[in-house]
């Protein structure tokens, strides 16, 4: 029977050396990628906010936006209530009487985040289409930040930088450096023309061919609003996707606060995965989840075997995995967010091996809550 731990200690090998080569694949992207001085800005942009029970944080991200050093007459907000259970319509519209240029509406289209946004695209003035979520906070340079990294007849979207917010507990903190190394493969990818993944959160595209490609579509899952955008966006238009990685085009977001909520939320970034059809995006994603398979198996084997003749082995398939991804999330946190608390990444490589082995394992993907909503996907 020693062949057969020969064979999975090689296979374990092999797709370490995948998962290798797509990190320093990704940091030399990173690396590539430009950033651009800021200009007077010349185009419009509509900025669209679905909203739902976002009573909390509302208020503070329509001001962030209105903070925007870009021209007034140039911008506008339009913040859709997706079927809020709380005050969050209301306080939208007191806010209209202080922002002549905001626009409050409410979801038409059925119910959901593309719903909502869908309704808002059909009122909005500009070519332009921004989003961002309502629980962000959004810095005074974002909007022109952003803009001066869009290239007339050349880009069609840019993806955005996105870091979470100062993080205080252990779980807070492995999301902050887990997000950065999510920002440093989107960035990597999309420098080398190869874009992998986008955020609705930061996220700014042309509305014609948004509408030319048919908008959202009709998948039956309510998430998806971003990257299977982005992936109809890079097909239609190589090269037209570009990435920001300016530190004032950063939008700051909360990390989840509990496991429960981290959990749904993981749910469902993963219920995205059966409506892929880019073969590339789909490998780098088995890659990712087959290499953090192999750092929890390869942990356990050394608690269980520890002092055995596979142990030093099974040590250094961990080295090199937490060396990869301490390397390309400091990589990121050197343009984005200095300081993120690297110290943690020993934790967090247990946590994310850990939590990713049994997402995929147990995760049924075919309902999650969100936004106090039971989600079903087909």
């Amino acid at each position: 029977m020693e062949w057969i731990w020969h064979v999975l200690f090689g296979l374990a090998v092999a797709v370490m050396a995948l998962y290798s080569a797509m990190i320093l694949y990704a940091i030399s992207g990173w690396k590539k990628l430009k950033v651009e001085e800021e200009i007077e800005p010349t185009l419009g942009v509509s900025i669209l906010v679905a909203a739902r029970n976002e009573s909390f944080n509302i208020e503070t991200v329509i001001r962030d936006i209105f903070n925007q050093s870009y021209a007034s007459e140039l911008f506008e907000l339009i913040v859709i209530d997706d079927h809020s259970e709380d005050d969050t319509l209301e306080k939208c519209q007191a806010l209209k009487a202080e922002f002549p240029q905001l626009k409050v509406l409410s979801n038409t289209n059925g119910e959901g985040k593309k719903a909502a946004l869908q309704t808002g695209m059909k009122e909005a003035q500009f070519g332009i289409i921004a989003t961002v979520d309502a629980d962000c906070r959004v810095p005074s340079e974002w909007l022109i930040s952003m803009m001066s990294h869009w290239q007339e007849n050349k880009t069609k979207m840019l993806l955005g930088p996105i870091v979470l917010e100062p993080a205080v507990t252990v779980l807070e903190r492995v999301q902050s450096l887990e997000m950065l190394a999510i920002m440093g493969l989107t960035g990597g990818f999309a420098s080398h023309q190869k874009p992998i993944m986008a955020n609705g959160a930061n996220l700014f595209f042309e509305k014609k061919p948004f509408e030319e490609l048919g908008g959202y579509g009709s998948s039956a899952n309510p998430s998806g609003d971003d990257v299977f955008t982005m992936l109809n966006f890079s097909e239609k238009w190589p090269n037209s996707v570009q990435f920001v990685k300016h530190y004032e085009a950063v939008v700051l977001t909360r990390p989840q606060p509990t496991y429960s909520t981290f959990w749904q939320q993981r749910k469902r970034w993963l219920s995205k995965k059966g409506g892929y059809s880019n073969l590339f995006v789909k490998g780098t994603a088995v890659i990712t989840y087959l290499a953090n398979v192999a750092a929890f198996v390869s942990l356990i084997a050394i608690i269980v075997a520890f002092g055995s003749y596979w142990t030093d082995r099974l040590m250094w398939l961990l080295f090199v995995k937490t060396l990869l991804d301490l390397i390309i999330t400091r990589t990121a946190s050197r343009d984005l967010q200095p300081h993120c608390g690297i110290g943690h990444i020993l934790i967090a490589e247990i946590f994310i091996s850990v939590y990713v082995t049994f997402l995929g394992i147990f995760g049924n993907v075919r309902n999650y809550v969100w936004k106090g909503r039971k989600i079903n996907v087909e």
